[in-house]
């Protein structure tokens, strides 16, 4: 009797989440801080900080885990550092409350001058003219910028800063930094309020978590956020070293 031909398929990862996270990020990069979620649609996340004392060095944790929320829907992948992926994940967008997964430097932070004592980051204090423009439409889309200044503002939706006590103190991940229209705006780490349980895109952590996570940033050491699923990040930072 004749056999038809047998068919082998080898079935390969989507990706290689370790290797991708470390291509990703800038060589002069010494700082991470890596958001994990349980998978795709889980709200609930783990902090925890890492840093390195140079390209080759290996990874090291930093104090303890903390507990933060991300997108209320979970996360998409977002535009940052990391290539785009082929695989079937969602894509954030912008109004999806889906916080951006991926790879993207840490680039300032904002808030209420009291708050930003010691940090090493650029900082902006709030005012009442600051605004964080969420329209697409906009050639101001994604962008922090003071209302004041502009002469002629063309949004038609924006978080004025300064009304928001969550904003008491924030940073500020460069996510979408191309500023593509619908392509997602506007994500900080900010404070987290009682009783929330997603946001609309950010992710948020309590006072005290993210004082020392803003404290601890160093512009100068190239900060990174690294936010996904713990199926993305299986064996990254590859390190047995104790945290310090």
């Amino acid at each position: 009797m004749r056999f038809p031909a047998l068919l082998i398929f080898l079935v390969l990862p989507m990706s290689a989440p370790a290797a991708d996270v470390e291509s990703a990020l800038p060589r002069s990069c010494r700082q991470v801080v890596r958001a994990t979620t349980t998978d795709w649609r889980a709200s609930a996340a783990t902090v925890q900080r890492f840093e390195r004392s140079g390209p080759e060095a290996r990874w090291m944790p930093v104090g303890k885990a903390m507990s933060a929320l991300t997108g209320e829907r979970g996360l998409a992948w977002g535009r940052g550092l990391h290539p785009m992926p082929r695989a079937a994940e969602p894509r954030k967008s912008e109004g999806d409350r889906r916080a951006p997964a991926g790879v993207f430097r840490i680039t300032g932070a904002f808030g209420r001058p009291e708050k930003m004592i010691g940090l090493r980051l650029p900082a902006t204090p709030l005012s009442t003219t600051l605004e964080a423009v969420d329209d697409p439409a906009s050639r101001y889309y994604n962008r922090i910028v003071d209302r004041a200044k502009i002469a002629q503002p063309d949004w038609r939706t924006s978080e004025r800063m300064s009304t928001l006590p969550v904003y008491a103190l924030g940073l500020v991940v460069a996510h979408n930094p191309c500023n593509v229209p619908g392509a997602g705006s506007c994500i900080f780490l900010h404070l987290w309020t009682p009783r929330r349980t997603g946001t609309a895109g950010c992710t948020v952590l309590r006072e005290c978590d993210l004082k020392t996570l803003a404290r601890w940033l160093n512009a100068a050491r190239t900060p990174v956020l690294v936010q996904l699923p713990q199926a993305e990040t299986a064996g990254w930072p590859a390190t047995s070293a104790r945290g310090s």
